[in-house]
């Protein structure tokens, strides 16, 4: 897959994801999603079915586990920036919105923190 993304999206350790998909013309549910990538920009994930379509807007709900606690973010609205099928299901790019409120930015910001500082002791460890 070409590189399309502005930052270098980093592995997840133990995060949930959960996208907010339209059911039919006024409902709504929310739908357990699988984590590829993330930064604090936005977030790559795989779906069994294919909810979403480009440039269509999402809610997204995170949680990364830690030995010390979860950090979550209940909703951050995202947009649909990148779609595929591969054999894995249906890859969605997602990219958080530019403005979200402080206390969703920066718990985006921690769990990229979290994930860099794990990636580069798992490097060491390498």
């Amino acid at each position: 897959m070409n590189e399309r993304r502005r930052e270098q999206r980093l592995p997840w350790v133990s995060m949930d994801a959960r996208i907010k998909v339209r059911k039919g013309l006024i409902g709504s549910a929310w739908v357990d999603v699988e984590v590829v990538d993330y930064n604090r920009l936005g977030i790559g994930i795989i779906a069994a079915d294919d909810l979403l379509k480009p440039d269509s807007r999402v809610q997204v709900s995170l949680r990364l586990n830690t030995e010390v606690g979860e950090i979550t973010v209940d909703q951050v609205a995202a947009s649909v920036r990148h779609s595929q099928t591969d054999e894995h299901g249906y890859f969605f790019g997602l990219e958080f919105e530019k403005e979200p409120s402080e206390g969703v930015r920066e718990s985006l910001q921690r769990i990229e923190g979290i994930l860099n500082r794990h990636q580069g002791l798992a490097e060491k460890v390498q």
